[in-house]
């Protein structure tokens, strides 16, 4: 089941953060346990019953009643995750256009990403980071397709921006290098995350993400090879006998 309700997702970390919460906040306690035992275990690996219990609930239709399935549980963590990190971003991007930097492609780029990329500062963000890989790897969700959408003001903003910085690439490949750009962000977050204490190691995490984005910003500016321009014009003379 491919969903649009993806990407740059999530809300207020304080609204997903269990602590700031009444302790009777039932839906909000399911989605903190679910969100930290799909980053664990992967989304298919985990019951209901599992973050039933991890939640505290001992009435197991508690998680039904909220959400009504698994699929729409993993849904509500991403878009209760956004708003905050869409937000972010939004006055990063309108921060960056004030400042006339709005062709500056390393700054569009710091402006899209660092709002998450600072994940990784608190535990809370690493538990996200590391769920948002497991939905980005499995297949019936589309994580880059929230991001691309236009659902998001900040990343339909940044996306707007990163575009124009493509200048005369053919859609189809401007899309692909946007939808590697969210997939290569999220799995290299992850996989460092998983071998550095990430909250402490301060200095290692700056170099980390600084390089990152270096990455990031010659990859979307790498030139088109011939052997790529041959591949898309069998693909589009395909399209047109259709």
């Amino acid at each position: 089941m491919k969903t649009n309700e993806t990407v740059t997702a999530g809300s207020s970390a304080s609204h997903v953060r269990g602590e700031g919460r009444p302790r009777n906040d039932t839906r909000a306690r399911l989605i903190v346990a679910a969100e930290k035992l799909f980053g664990e275990k992967g989304i298919h690996s985990v019951t209901l019953k599992e973050i039933n219990g991890a939640a505290g609930q001992r009435n197991e239709s508690a998680l039904h009643y909220h959400f009504g399935s698994k699929a729409s549980l993993v849904e509500a963590i991403l878009v209760h995750r956004s708003s905050d990190i869409d937000a972010d971003r939004m006055r990063r991007v309108d921060a960056l256009m004030a400042a006339g930097k709005e062709k500056d492609l390393s700054a569009v780029l710091r402006a899209t990403f660092l709002p998450m990329t600072s994940m990784l500062e608190t535990e809370e963000g690493v538990r996200f980071i590391r769920f948002l890989a497991q939905v980005l790897n499995d297949p019936d969700f589309d994580l880059p397709n929230l991001a691309m959408s236009g659902k998001l003001q900040g990343a339909n903003q940044a996306n707007v921006l990163l575009i124009a910085s493509l200048g005369d690439l053919a859609p189809e490949i401007a899309i692909q290098r946007q939808r590697f750009l969210v997939e290569m962000a999220v799995n290299s977050l992850a996989i460092w995350a998983r071998h550095h204490d990430s909250v402490n190691e301060a200095a290692a995490r700056d170099l980390f993400v600084a390089n990152l984005l270096d990455s990031l910003e010659g990859f979307l500016t790498a030139p088109v090879s011939e052997e790529t321009l041959d591949a898309l014009k069998r693909v589009v003379k395909k399209k047109d006998k259709k």
